[in-house]
C-alpha cells in the first residue's frame, strides 16, 4: 500500500455508501469506506491502523475512537443476552429452568465479548462515518484524518 517514495497510498473512495450499507457493513466486519472483507484485521484480534485495501484509517483522527467501539461492543453483548435470556424464557414457559438460563446468559456474558471485538470496530466506523461525514479531502484519499 506504499507508493515507491514511502508514501501510504490512500484509494479514492468515488461513491459513499448509504447509511443503511454503511452499518450492513459494519455489522459483517468490512471496512464501511470500501466494502472490503480484509478490513482492518488480520486475525480475530490483531488489528492495523489501515484498511488493507483501500488505506482508509479507522480512526479519522479521533483518539477516543477505541471508547465508541468499546461502547459497541457492551451494546452488542448486552442485546445477545437479553435476547438469550428472553428466547429461553419464551421457550420454556412456565417451567423455566433458571439454572439453565443462567448458565447460557453466564457463556454469553464471559464470550460474548470476544465474539463481538472485531465487528464493534467495524461497526463503531460505520457509526462514525454516520455521524461525522467525511470531507472531499478525505473521500480523495488526501485528508485522511488519522492520528
Amino acid at each position: 500500500m506504499e507508493t515507491s517514495s514511502g508514501h501510504l497510498k490512500i484509494q479514492p473512495i468515488v461513491s459513499f455508501p448509504s447509511r443503511p450499507r454503511l452499518l450492513a457493513r459494519g455489522f459483517t466486519r468490512r471496512c464501511a469506506w470500501c466494502g472490503d472483507r480484509k478490513s482492518y484485521f488480520l486475525g480475530w484480534f490483531k488489528r492495523q491502523e489501515r484498511c488493507q485495501s483501500c488505506g482508509h484509517a479507522y480512526r479519522r483522527g479521533d483518539e477516543a475512537f477505541e471508547l465508541g467501539a468499546l461502547t459497541a461492543n457492551i451494546i452488542l453483548t448486552f442485546s445477545s443476552l437479553l435476547g438469550t435470556v428472553l428466547v429461553l424464557v419464551v421457550l420454556t414457559a412456565p417451567d423455566i429452568p433458571v439454572l439453565g438460563v443462567m448458565i447460557a446468559a453466564g457463556a454469553v456474558g464471559l464470550f460474548g465479548p470476544a465474539v463481538f471485538y472485531p465487528v464493534s470496530f467495524t461497526l463503531w466506523q460505520a457509526v462514525d462515518l454516520w455521524m461525522r461525514r467525511p470531507t472531499p479531502a478525505e473521500l480523495a484519499g488526501e485528508g485522511d484524518a488519522s492520528l
